[in-house]
């Protein structure tokens, strides 16, 4: 799958999402095997209980036996900039994520951004 499509199918993936507090946001993990799995925003009147789209995809993954993520698009139409992925979530990436991993980033404006997980994770103050 191409970079323009992981980030497209993210975006239908956030058409699924469960919204009460934050914009939709959807996610595409393409694996190592060649297997693409989706995720979105899960929020619940428990924000405790809420899921991003990151951890929701990485889940889907994991139950089918993916193993190693290798690409991730992520998409959220937030108000100016990018997305920006929760802590939690990339701190479970780089758990299953191949050295090198990257991120791409669309808020449906057309611009696409590219950064490293390492870089994500730095921003997050998770690194």
């Amino acid at each position: 799958m191409d970079d323009r499509n992981l980030v497209a199918v993210a975006e239908q993936a956030a058409a699924t999402s469960k919204v009460l507090r934050s914009p939709v946001e959807g996610c595409t993990v393409l694996f190592d095997d060649g297997r693409v799995f989706l995720g979105c925003r899960m929020e619940y009147e428990d924000a405790a209980l809420d899921q991003d789209a990151l951890s929701s995809a990485l889940a889907a993954g994991r139950v089918e036996g993916a193993r190693r993520a290798f690409r991730v698009g992520m998409y959220s139409p937030v108000d100016a900039g990018l997305p920006v992925p929760g802590a939690a979530g990339l701190r479970r990436l780089q758990e299953v994520g191949v050295p090198g991993l990257a991120v791409l980033l669309s808020s449906g404006s057309g611009e696409r951004v590219e950064k490293s997980l390492d870089e994500l994770l730095a921003e997050a103050g998770a690194a």
